[in-house]
């Protein structure tokens, strides 16, 4: 038995919905691939030298991977602290 299918149907299988096409930009603005995709970049490569490279010490890898983290944690902590008393003050 053969099977073949209009170009209708063809077309109707290839072709997604609207609805269905992803497009990146609606995910993150082109800021947000900028600052975690190209300046972020050195930061994923220490990372990456600090676990993969060698001679490995793990204890220090976890150290200043812990320092790094706590660092970033405090200036984004700190930012939205003073986001929101900017917020209050010029309501």
């Amino acid at each position: 038995m053969m099977f073949s299918l209009t170009g209708a149907a063809v077309r109707a299988l290839t072709e997604l919905p609207i609805a269905a096409k992803f497009d990146p930009w609606e995910v993150a603005p082109p800021g947000v691939w900028l600052i975690f995709g190209i300046v972020g970049l050195p930061v994923y490569i220490a990372f990456l030298g600090w676990f993969a490279g060698s001679p490995r010490n793990l204890k220090s890898s976890v150290l200043g991977s812990v320092v790094f983290l706590t660092f970033v944690t405090s200036l984004w902590g700190g930012l939205f602290a003073l986001t929101m008393v900017i917020r209050l003050l010029f309501y």
